[in-house]
């Protein structure tokens, strides 16, 4: 009779195992309910208190976290009567996780210290690892930097002894995004490549892409604008084969800057369009791409295409009531009409000269200060500082004070010998 119902139990747990492992909780917790009534059958504690967590966890993913509580307390009870430190620990472990549910972030904190501190030598230190991890984002949450770094630390040295690549690499991108914040930014280089080479020999091409993302990021951030490039290219090449749209999206734009800044706005423009391309929806992140978008077709002079996307981003910065943007494109948008007034018909790129200084030269010396102002906000400080030298002389030819063009001329010139 009781081999025949440690057989159900089994069974019931082994399906309810599979369900909460295919996100259908609702059936997993049916499941682990009647396991749950042929436990308390068997009269075993251990079983009970198994039955009870696994039945807490999935009322955890089901919101309803009174219940779950209350489950792995009575587990913790069982297993503290018959000294069952494995179980112990991992009831501990689940009433961390409401407490996180709940934003109750210190007591969070103390329930792993207590699951880490009965975790028995003897039972898979794997699992401790992704104890200290879990504690570690925790600590991170509340801004406890210190303590959160060595936690990581922690668990990357147990998944590197007992041999979890794949954790000990999702570790150093967490043990980089750290110290990155720590502004111990030599370190967190460190991190991020390792954390690329465990995810190369793994060929999990979506982890890597996503790294070298960050990768990129703190290179720009350290204004190291080709290891930014060859970096953010990885990611993007990889992202086009196995992500989402939406992602592939993500990285063309963050490619588009980091070429912008080096001052190539043909492929800047490129890998915009791309993005704007695959863009899922129409959102304000739309039409931050499309003002951009209007951005770099004005510093190429295409002035018909900057103000058709400058009009689509108004549309989107309007329909989401975002005024500060509205009223930069508007800002754009007179530029360019001011631009055309100049001219005796619309602009087309088709019909201007290549040598742009010709065109410059047409222009008022108002009309110059604005266009280097523009470039300006823009960081295109190339541009910038050839519109304000020709300010500066066009100033200077019409006996005006030129004071002001003179004190921009150097700011501008400072920033691009900090570039180089």
């Amino acid at each position: 009779m009781y081999d025949a119902d440690l057989y159900i139990w089994r069974n019931l747990m082994e399906d309810g195992t599979e369900c909460l492992g295919d996100e259908q909780y609702l059936k997993a917790e049916k499941y682990y309910i009647q396991g749950l009534l042929k436990a308390y059958e068997l009269t075993v504690p251990e079983i009970v208190a198994f039955t009870l967590r696994l039945l807490a966890t999935v009322r955890v993913r089901l919101g309803n976290l009174e219940f779950a509580e209350e489950g792995f307390k009575e587990a913790l009870r069982i297993c503290q009567e018959i000294q069952n430190s494995k179980g112990m620990a991992e009831a501990w472990a689940g009433l961390a996780s409401i407490s996180v549910k709940k934003r109750m972030l210190p007591k969070a904190v103390e329930e792993y210290e207590q699951a880490i501190a009965v975790y028995p030598k003897s039972s898979p230190q794997l699992r401790l690892g992704m104890l200290y991890a879990d504690m570690g984002q925790v600590y991170t949450a509340l801004e406890k930097w210190t303590s959160a770094k060595n936690s990581y630390a922690k668990a990357v040295e147990l998944c590197r002894l007992h041999g979890f690549p794949k954790g000990e690499a999702e570790l150093d991108v967490l043990s980089g995004e750290l110290c990155f914040r720590l502004g111990q930014k030599t370190e967190a280089l460190g991190n991020l490549k390792h954390a690329c080479q465990l995810f190369a020999q793994l060929q999990d091409m979506v982890a890597l892409s996503t790294t070298l993302q960050y990768l990129a990021l703190l290179y720009f951030d350290q204004n190291e604008m080709r290891l930014a490039l060859e970096s953010q290219q990885r990611a993007v090449s990889l992202c086009l084969k196995f992500d989402t749209k939406e992602v592939f999206s993500e990285s063309c734009y963050f490619l588009s800057k980091i070429e912008q800044n080096l001052e190539d706005y043909q492929e800047a423009r490129y890998y915009l369009e791309l993005s704007v391309h695959f863009y899922p929806e129409q959102t304000i992140d739309l039409a931050i791409r499309y003002q951009n978008l209007g951005s770099l077709l004005f510093l190429s002079m295409d002035f018909t295409k900057s103000e058709i996307y400058y009009l689509k981003a108004r549309n989107l910065f309007e329909l989401y009531h975002d005024d500060q943007r509205k009223s930069e494109v508007y800002e754009a948008l007179a530029l360019l009409k001011g631009l055309r007034e100049q001219k005796e018909g619309p602009l087309n790129t088709q019909d201007m000269p290549e040598d742009r200084s010709k065109l410059h030269r047409e222009f008022t010396l108002e009309a110059l200060i604005h266009l280097a102002e523009f470039y300006e906000k823009r960081h295109n400080d190339r541009d910038a500082l050839e519109c304000y030298w020709k300010a500066l002389k066009r100033g200077r030819d019409a006996e005006v004070a030129t004071d002001w063009i003179e004190y921009r001329v150097q700011q501008v010139s400072k920033r691009l010998r900090k570039k180089k």
